[in-house]
């Protein structure tokens, strides 16, 4: 066995890297060719780990080795994570045991390691039973601004014969021309994958905006105002105002599960399954159980809904409405006196078979009707505590007998203040108003 640490520049002298300056310039020449034949083939752009196949590929040919692989630190520290193996020559069993006693030797010490003979070296476990016994190891850090990335392993020369100064100067120096190809790699995989996301966001954000209404229906002898104002630039959450065409109107308003696109998603299937089961005509317990049986037919299981519907009947003046698993809206009465809308249903998305229940109420002048996602009542200020529900049936009986769109800023601008300078996480704030006129 034979350990090899990198010499000091000053230190070395040509009697010892070689003695013949003919064959000294005929190896510098061979690494200039070999150096130039893995920069071409390397060039990219690529993937890190197409990019790691390609130069284990070239490595192993270049120092005639029969094994090789490239294995990196992974950001959690140290650790053993295997990019490729690329057998070479002869390749038979090399047992994963040795790649990684290599590994974790090579950047413990940030230098080079030569062993003739695994047999007898005892950090290294036995490899007498595997199909093709590794007998020569050859290991060097592979560097970045000074800084040890990872190790390149090969095992066991062409020739059987163990691995010399020519391969340890070889596999360093060509280790030296992979460590920038692999940082650059990963520069161009997180830039990519940076803007996959944004673009990503983008289009969530695009399908988010196009599902909310840009303009609210007019329901006769109502007033309406309605408002989303997301926790980031795409939200989870969904309103909609639909007028029936018979003079009733039909408010929903939903919290889809999930972020981003998946939410998006999931929240145009929402809107997509409501409008057009809303066209065949079904009352409200039908509508609420087709929207649940096509998202549990067409989404994940893990995709679900929570989801307000009600139908304003101006003519009769009356509101029926299905909760499915959703923050109970709140219906304030002139008298000062409110009521909640509980839960009628489970939320649309878990069980296709669920049952919903569509109570009716009565309404009168003075009724103001509440619904709200629960970004609201569950924001939380700098101190961790929550908004509340007390807090905002407060807020609303405290504005009185004033127009929806006040309620809505009023709510909205409390919420802000409540939640600034919080670093705890913050929903979106959907806010549908419904006064009775």
């Amino acid at each position: 066995m034979a350990v090899f640490r990198r010499k000091k520049k000053e230190d070395s002298t040509p009697a010892e890297v070689i003695t013949d300056s003919r064959i000294e310039s005929k190896v510098s020449a061979e690494h200039l060719e070999i150096i130039n034949r893995i920069l071409t083939a390397t060039r990219g752009p690529y993937e890190v780990p197409e990019l790691l196949d390609l130069l284990v590929k070239e490595i192993v040919d270049a120092v005639r080795s029969r094994w090789g692989t490239i294995k990196l630190r992974t950001e959690e520290g140290d650790s053993v994570h295997t990019m490729i193996r690329r057998p070479g020559i002869r390749a038979g069993t090399v047992p994963r045991s040795i790649e990684n006693t290599a590994f974790f030797l090579v950047m413990g010490t940030g230098e080079s390691l030569t062993i003739d003979d695994l047999q007898s070296d005892n950090r290294f476990p036995d490899t007498t039973d595997t199909a093709e016994n590794a007998r020569a190891l050859l290991a060097v850090p592979i560097e970045y601004h000074g800084e040890a990335i990872g190790v390149l392993i090969l095992v066991d020369r062409e020739e059987e014969k163990p691995f010399g100064n020519r391969d340890v100067r070889l596999a360093t120096l060509l280790a030296s021309e992979a460590g920038p190809l692999i940082e650059n790699a990963r520069l161009v995989e997180e830039a990519f994958q940076r803007r996959a996301m944004e673009k990503e966001r983008e289009l969530a954000e695009e399908v988010w905006i196009r599902f909310l209404p840009a303009v609210l229906p007019e329901v006769e002898g109502f007033e309406l105002a309605a408002r989303c104002d997301p926790a980031q630039k795409v939200g989870g959450d969904y309103y909609d105002v639909i007028y029936m065409g018979d003079g009733r109107t039909l408010v929903a308003l939903g919290d889809v599960s999930g972020s981003g696109m998946p939410a998006a998603l999931l929240m145009s299937n929402l809107q997509a399954a409501l409008r057009v089961s809303l066209g065949t005509g079904p009352d409200l317990e039908q509508l609420a159980s087709m929207i649940n049986a096509h998202l549990c037919s067409t989404t994940d299981p893990e995709r679900f809904a929570t989801l307000f519907l009600g139908i304003v009947d101006p003519q009769n003046m009356n509101l029926q409405f299905v909760n499915a698993g959703h923050n109970p809206p709140l219906l304030f009465h002139a008298d000062g006196s409110y009521e909640e809308l509980p839960a009628t249903g489970i939320p649309v998305g878990f069980y296709p078979d669920a049952p919903y229940e569509a109570p009716e109420l009565k309404l009168n002048r003075g009724d103001c009707l509440l619904i709200h996602s629960d970004g609201i009542p569950e924001a939380f200020s700098a101190k961790d505590e929550m908004f509340g529900d007390e807090r905002l049936v407060e807020l609303v009986k405290g504005l009185g007998s004033v127009p929806p769109q006040e309620i809505l800023e009023a709510v909205l601008t409390a919420v802000e203040e409540w939640s600034s300078g919080s670093t705890a996480y913050q929903d979106d704030r959907t806010l549908l108003v419904l006064n009775c006129c």
